[in-house]
C-alpha cells in the first residue's frame, strides 16, 4: 500500500492561555522575545533608516553633477538639499499622532510605497521643480515612517536588549551612506560626471521596493498596540503569530470593565512625568542632527577642499569616514548595557567636540601639498557621532516614553532633529562662505556643549531605568 506523508507545519513553542488583554500586557512584560520572526519584523523596520541614510549619502555624492545637468543655482542647491529634511519635519509629528491612533502597520505599507515612488521621480527630473516636489515626498514618507519604525522596535522586545538593538540603526545607516557614496566610484574612476546623480539617488528604489515587499508580507500590527487597542481576539492572534505562540483565548469578562482608552496628545510630553524626559529628548536630537548635517553631509566638500578636482579621492575618503563611523556604532551597539545610554552619549559627544575644535583652530589645507588632518577629524567626528550621539537622537525617544505615547514621543523627537537637520543643511554653506571653515566648526561646537550639559544636569527617571538596564548601575 502506497502512503504519503504530509509534512505538517512546524507547530508553535509555547502555548499561552490568555484571559484579557491586560493578560497579554503582562506576557509582553515577563517574557523574552527573541523568534526568528521578531528578527524578520525588526529588520524591516529598520528599512526607513536605510532609506534615510541612502539620500543622504547618494545626494551629497550627486549634488556637483546634478547642478551641472539642470543648471541650478546655489539657492535651488539649498533649497534641494534641505527639501528631504523639510518634508520630514512636516511630517514626523504627524506619523507619531496618526501611529499612536491608528496603530503601526498602514502606515508602514503606505510610507513603503512612497519610499518607491519618491527615488523614482527624483532620478527621472528633469528641472528644478520636479526635484523639489520628490524630494519633498520623499521627506514626507521618511518623517512618518521614522516614528513607526522606532515604536514599532522597541514594542518587539523587552526592556532588557530594546535600548542595545534598536542602537544597530545606527551602524546600518552609516553601512546604507556608504552604499549611496559607492554607486558614484565606478563612474569617478571611468571619468564619467554626467547624470551621476540620477543613478545614485534613483538605486534609492531598488532598496525602497525590497522594504516595501518584505512589509507586504510579513508586517504585523504591533502586539502592544493591538492589546491596547484591538479586540482580545485580533490582539491574541497578533501575540500568536509574532512570537511563535500557540494562543488559547478564554475570555474572563475583565475587559468589560477595562477603562476607555484615553486619546493622548503632544501635551503630554511636557506634562510633570514626561517633561524631563522631553526636553533632554528634544535637545539631544537636535543638536546631534544640526552637527551631523552640518558637517556629515559636506564630508565629500570637505573632502574635496583637500583633494581638488580629484573626485575618485574624494569618494574614496567621504567611505572610509562613513566606515569608521559603522565601526563605532558597532561598538557602542556592543557596549550599551555596560555603559547605558547616558555614558554614551557623553563620550560621543566630547570626541565630536574635541574634532570640532581642533578643526576650527587648523582649518582645511588643499592644493599642492594638502593636509590630510581635517579628513581624519571628519572621519573621528563622524566616528564619536555614531558611537553616542546618533543612536541617543533617536534611540532615547524610543525607549523612555510607555507604549499609549511612544509614538508620538518618538515623532517630536524625529520632529526636533529634523529642525536642526534643515538648520544644519542650510547652516552650513551659508556660514562657510561667510566666515570660513574654522570659524564655522566653532560655531557648531556649540551643539556637542549644550548636549553634554543636558547630559549632566537633566534627569529623566533613571532609577526606574536602571531597573530595566537602559542605564545600568555601573553608568549611574
Amino acid at each position: 500500500m502506497n502512503m504519503t506523508t504530509a509534512v505538517a507545519p512546524e507547530a508553535p513553542s509555547e502555548t499561552v492561555v490568555i484571559h484579557s488583554r491586560r493578560d497579554i500586557l503582562r506576557y509582553l512584560e515577563d517574557n523574552p522575545r527573541n523568534t526568528p520572526r521578531v528578527g524578520i519584523l525588526f529588520a524591516i523596520a529598520m528599512t526607513s533608516v536605510l532609506a534615510d541614510a541612502y539620500d543622504l549619502g547618494s545626494l551629497s555624492i550627486g549634488v556637483s553633477s546634478m547642478t551641472q545637468d539642470l543648471g541650478l543655482t546655489a539657492t535651488q542647491i539649498g533649497f534641494i538639499t534641505s527639501a528631504t529634511a523639510l518634508g520630514a519635519l512636516a511630517s514626523a509629528l504627524a506619523g507619531g499622532i496618526i501611529a499612536d491612533r491608528t496603530g503601526r502597520y498602514k502606515l508602514f505599507i503606505i510610507c513603503a510605497v512612497l519610499l518607491t515612488v519618491a527615488p523614482i521621480g527624483i532620478c527621472l527630473s528633469v528641472n528644478f521643480w520636479m526635484v523639489l516636489f520628490f524630494r519633498v515626498i520623499l521627506g514626507i514618507a521618511i518623517g512618518l515612517d521614522m516614528p513607526v519604525a522606532f515604536s514599532f522596535m522597541a514594542e518587539l522586545l523587552t526592556k532588557e536588549t530594546n535600548a542595545k538593538f534598536i542602537n544597530f540603526w545606527q551602524p546600518l545607516a552609516s553601512f546604507s551612506n556608504i552604499l549611496g557614496v559607492s554607486i558614484a566610484l565606478p563612474f569617478a574612476i571611468n571619468a564619467v560626471t554626467s547624470h551621476i546623480w540620477r543613478f545614485t539617488v534613483g538605486f534609492g528604489a531598488v532598496i525602497a521596493v525590497v522594504a516595501l515587499v518584505l512589509r507586504l508580507k510579513y508586517s504585523e500590527e504591533s502586539p502592544q498596540w493591538s492589546a491596547r487597542h484591538q479586540t482580545l481576539e485580533q490582539a491574541a492572534g497578533v501575540l500568536g503569530k509574532t512570537y511563535d505562540l500557540n494562543v488559547i483565548v478564554e475570555p474572563d469578562g475583565s475587559d468589560d470593565t477595562m477603562e476607555e482608552e484615553q486619546k493622548h496628545g503632544v501635551r503630554e510630553l511636557f506634562g510633570q512625568k514626561q517633561r524631563a524626559k522631553t526636553v533632554l529628548v528634544s535637545i539631544c536630537a537636535f543638536a546631534q542632527q544640526l552637527q551631523y548635517y552640518g558637517v556629515g553631509f559636506y564630508i565629500p566638500v570637505i573632502a574635496a577642499m583637500v583633494f581638488g578636482k580629484d573626485m575618485v579621492s574624494t569618494i574614496v575618503a567621504t567611505i572610509c569616514a562613513q566606515g569608521l563611523a559603522m565601526l563605532a556604532g558597532l561598538l557602542g551597539v556592543r557596549l550599551t548595557s555596560r555603559l547605558g545610554l547616558r555614558r554614551l552619549g557623553l563620550v560621543g559627544y566630547a570626541i565630536v567636540l574635541v574634532c570640532l575644535v581642533w578643526m576650527g583652530l587648523i582649518g582645511v589645507q588643499g592644493g599642492q601639498d594638502p593636509s590630510l588632518l581635517p579628513v581624519f577629524l571628519v572621519a573621528f567626528l563622524l566616528a564619536g557621532s555614531s558611537f553616542g550621539p546618533g543612536p541617543l537622537s533617536k534611540t532615547l525617544a524610543a525607549v523612555v516614553y510607555p507604549t499609549e505615547i511612544r509614538g508620538i514621543g518618538t515623532g517630536w523627537s524625529e520632529t526636533m532633529g529634523r529642525v536642526g537637520s534643515a538648520i544644519g543643511l542650510f547652516f552650513f554653506p551659508v556660514v562657510l562662505a561667510a566666515i570660513g571653515i574654522k570659524s564655522t566648526m566653532l560655531v557648531i561646537a556649540i551643539c556637542p556643549i549644550i548636549a553634554i550639559v543636558a547630559l549632566l544636569t537633566v534627569r529623566w527617571g533613571e532609577k526606574s531605568q536602571r531597573q530595566s538596564r537602559l542605564v545600568t548601575p555601573e553608568a549611574g
